[in-house]
C-alpha cells in the first residue's frame, strides 16, 4: 500500500468505472462533465495536483451525483496533504457508489497517515470485502493488524516536528533523547538540501521482537523508514555515535521521501549514510578499488531497485557503493545539487534527466568519472 498504490490511482482510477456506479445521463452537461473529469485525471497523472482538484471542482459544478470527480478532488487533496478535504470528498463519491473500492483505499491512507490504525484498518478490511482478490491488500491489512497489537499499550507524545510512540514508563528517556537528536536533524539536513518537511514525522520505538514481527525487515536492518520511522532500540540512557547516526540516516530517508518517492535505491540510501556522517574510509577506499580495477564493481543502475531482498555482505557492498557515489557527487558539484534532482524527479524527470539537469553532464559521464575516481591510489 502506501504511496505507490495512490499514485496508482491517480493515473488509473478513470479507466474503468467501477461496479456499482451508475451510468451518466446524455446530456450537454453531463458530457461536459466527463470531459473535466478526464482533463482532471490527465493532471493528476502529470502530478499537478492544485490544476485537477480545480478540474474536478469545476467539473461539479456541471454534474455532481457521479463519484468520479469526488474520487479525482479525494486524491487530489491527499497529495495536497489536505486530508480534511480529502475526507469530505471520497465520503461524498461514498454516497453516491456506496461500493467504491478506491474510496475506501484512499480513506485508509489518511487515516494511517495520521496514525489512526483502527481507522484504517475499519476502511481496508471494507475495500477488502468489496474485492476480495487484492493479496496486496490483504498483506497490508495483515501488516497493520500486527501493528495494532504491538502497539496497543504504547504511549505518544508529540514534539516540535515529531511523534513518539513507545511502550513503558522507562522509556520516556529514550524518547526525549531520539526527539532532540531528530530535531538536530531537522536542521542539518534540511539547510543542506533546504527542505523542511512541513507534516509531523511519525516515530515508533520497538523491542527488537516487536520490529521484526511489524515490519519483516531483513536481520541486517538496524531501522526502517515506510512512511514512519521505526526502530528496534528498546530503552537507552544516553546518546551514542551509533543511535545518532541510525536517526539521521532514517530522517534523511523521510526528507527524500517528502520531496518525492520517486527515487534511485542508491541515491536515496548513499544521501541517508551521507547525512549519518560517514566517510569511505582507508580500508572500504582499497575494497571499492578493488572491484572497479577488476571490472566487478556493479552500475550504479543496478542499484536503483530495493537492497531489501539481498544478503547481509551484499547490503554492505550496496550501502557503500551508495555512499561513495553520493560523496563524490557532493565533493565534485555539491550537494545542494541533489534537491535540483529529487525536484526533477518529483516533477516526473527519469533519474538520467535529473542528472543532466542538476550537474551538467549525463548519467553515464558522472558514472565514468566516479569509477575513475576510485582507481587512484
Amino acid at each position: 500500500m502506501g504511496f505507490f498504490r495512490v499514485m496508482l490511482l491517480c493515473v488509473v482510477f478513470l479507466v474503468l468505472r467501477p461496479a456499482g456506479a451508475a451510468a451518466l445521463p446524455a446530456t450537454a452537461e453531463a458530457n461536459t462533465y466527463l470531459r473535466l473529469v478526464q482533463t482532471g485525471a490527465e493532471r493528476l497523472a502529470q502530478r499537478d495536483y492544485r490544476g485537477a482538484r480545480d478540474a474536478f471542482e469545476e467539473a461539479l459544478r456541471y454534474y455532481d451525483d457521479d463519484a468520479e470527480a469526488y474520487i479525482g478532488i479525494g486524491v487530489a487533496a491527499f497529495h495536497l496533504k489536505d486530508d480534511r478535504s480529502a475526507e469530505q470528498a471520497l465520503r461524498q463519491a461514498l454516497e453516491r457508489n456506496p461500493r467504491d473500492k478506491r474510496a475506501f483505499l484512499l480513506l485508509g491512507e489518511i487515516a494511517y497517515r495520521g496514525d489512526d490504525l483502527d481507522g484504517a484498518a475499519s476502511a481496508w478490511e471494507k475495500a477488502l470485502e468489496i474485492d476480495p482478490s487484492d493479496e496486496a491488500l490483504k498483506a497490508r491489512l495483515g501488516r497493520i493488524q500486527r501493528e495494532l497489537r504491538a502497539e496497543k499499550d504504547f504511549n505518544r507524545e508529540v514534539a516540535s516536528h515529531f511523534s513518539i510512540k513507545y511502550e513503558g514508563r522507562e522509556r520516556i528517556e529514550t524518547g526525549r533523547i531520539v526527539l532532540r537528536i531528530l530535531e538536530e536533524a531537522y536542521g542539518e539536513v534540511g539547510k543542506a538540501l533546504s527542505f523542511y518537511p512541513d507534516q509531523e514525522i511519525s516515530v515508533i520505538l520497538y523491542s527488537s521482537q516487536q520490529f521484526q514481527e511489524v515490519t519483516d525487515a531483513p536481520g541486517w536492518s538496524g531501522g526502517l523508514f515506510d512512511g514512519k520511522i521505526r526502530l528496534p532500540i528498546g530503552g537507552i540512557e544516553r546518546e551514542t555515535p551509533a543511535l545518532r547516526r541510525l536517526l539521521y540516516h532514517e530522517y534523511t530517508h523521510a526528507v527524500v521521501r517528502a520531496i518525492t518517492p520517486r527515487v534511485p535505491t542508491w541515491l536515496n540510501e548513499g544521501l541517508a549514510k551521507y547525512f549519518e556522517g560517514r566517510d569511505v574510509d582507508a580500508p572500504a577506499k582499497e575494497f571499492l578499488r578493488g572491484l572497479a580495477r577488476s571490472g566487478k564493481l556493479p552500475s550504479l543502475r543496478s542499484l536503483e531497485g530495493p537492497f531489501i531482498g539481498l544478503g547481509g555482505a551484499q547490503a554492505n557492498a550496496a550501502y557503500l557503493i551508495s555512499l561513495s557515489a553520493v560523496q563524490y557527487l557532493g565533493k565534485q558539484f555539491g550537494i545542494y545539487r541533489v534537491r535540483m534532482m529529487l525536484d526533477d524527479l518529483s516533477a516526473g524527470a527519469d533519474i538520467s534527466r535529473a542528472i543532466d539537469n542538476a550537474i551538467l553532464i549525463s548519467y553515464e559521464d558522472f558514472e565514468s568519472l566516479w569509477r575513475k575516481s576510485l582507481e587512484q591510489p
